[in-house]
């Protein structure tokens, strides 16, 4: 299950840099978007793998 987080992570990530990857930075709205909804994505993913790792100590 661990490999899930890590790629849901990995997701998170890539939301944030996709508007400079592709150029899309000029559209404010969806540049924003992505990079507010990789934050989240990140972030419930850390939250998500340290809540596991508790539960398995």
């Amino acid at each position: 299950m661990m490999w899930q987080l890590w790629l849901t992570g990995l997701i998170g990530v890539w939301l944030i840099i996709s508007p400079w990857v592709y150029s899309f930075t000029s559209n404010a709205g969806a540049m924003w978007n992505s990079v507010i909804f990789g934050i989240i994505v990140l972030i419930l993913a850390i939250w998500s793998a340290a809540a596991q790792k508790n539960n398995h100590s």
